[in-house]
């Protein structure tokens, strides 16, 4: 049930029984190639708003330069035409650029990109690793080299949720929920597109996983 709710891709720490190093290598050309992609896209955004944005403060600085005395600046029949003229052509224009497709060719080339991403399976062996690794370091993952992210740590410990492994669980619960607490506030809104459930679904589901180990 909550398997799927995770992600496709976590960089977790793997070691050369999971995978091949060729594989691993071009996993990591793909992660860098859909960054590209991202990055593409964002340009091509930033492009976009900052041609809004020319508008919109031509348009303000037009509206500065009416003054105080609106009744006066609408009787100079130019400018009545000027203001005219914007609702009939410029925003019918606006609203048509509003609902244009944005980055369709890096939209496309994501897609492609994502049918190479590691399978269920692939992902799912990674995960064991991960948690194998971090037992035979004495439960202890060194912060300098291994430092995960809330949602990779959330992943890890949905892995042993779903296998009733629930004392697993809760100790990487209880690492997601310290994660979320020291996360910057500018990295609030990141997490909230790139995390497969909310802070308060965790708090939950540790809450269950504390209950269930009590019945155990």
């Amino acid at each position: 049930m909550w398997w799927g709710l995770k992600l496709s891709i976590v960089l977790v720490v793997l070691s050369p029984k999971c995978f091949c190093s060729a594989k691993l290598e071009h996993y990591f050309e793909l992660d860098f190639q859909l960054m590209t992609q991202l990055k593409s896209y964002s340009v091509h955004l930033q492009s976009h708003i900052g041609l809004l944005n020319r508008y919109i403060n031509d348009r303000r600085a037009r509206l500065a330069d009416m003054g105080n005395d609106r009744e006066e600046y609408l009787g100079n029949p130019v400018n009545s035409y000027s203001l005219l003229h914007r609702l009939h052509f410029d925003w019918p224009r606006w609203r048509k650029l509003m609902e244009k497709p944005l980055a369709t060719e890096q939209i496309t080339e994501m897609r492609e990109l994502l049918t190479q991403i590691p399978t269920k399976q692939e992902f799912m062996n990674s995960t064991r690793e991960a948690l194998d690794f971090h037992n035979k370091q004495n439960h202890y993952v060194e912060e300098n080299k291994f430092q995960l992210r809330p949602t990779e740590s959330l992943d890890i410990a949905l892995y042993a949720y779903d296998h009733e492994n629930f004392e697993e669980a809760e100790v990487w619960l209880n690492k997601t929920l310290e994660g979320h607490k020291h996360v910057l506030p500018q990295q609030k809104e990141l997490y909230e597109v790139i995390s497969p459930v909310s802070k308060s679904q965790i708090e939950d589901l540790y809450e269950k996983v504390q209950k269930m180990k009590r019945v155990d």
